[in-house]
């Protein structure tokens, strides 16, 4: 009846492939009609961007926020502001 399920990296790479999923038959082009791109790449496409540009966003909001408390530490006077580790290698 239905073959396996597909996850994963599977079904973005049988998205990307093309009209494999097309559930309506496709009527050939006409020979005066340029093809028209499949729009589902233009869509994954915009959704990896996304993706990087939030993680990109995430890790900048860390980095400022461990600057900014080193700031506040030495603007507070102190000398040494390093972060003390532990023999066992936690923070402290």
């Amino acid at each position: 009846m239905y073959g396996p399920p597909i996850s994963g990296p599977r079904v973005i790479l049988r998205l990307l492939r093309g009209p494999a999923l097309y559930f309506v038959a496709r009527e050939d082009p006409k020979p005066d009609m340029p093809p028209v791109p499949d729009p589902r790449r233009a869509a994954v496409a915009g959704l990896v961007i996304t993706l990087l540009l939030v993680l990109g966003g995430v890790l900048l909001v860390h980095v400022l926020d461990r600057t900014s408390k080193l700031q506040d530490c030495v603007m507070s006077g102190r000398t040494n502001c390093a972060p003390i580790t532990s023999p066992d290698g936690t923070g402290g």
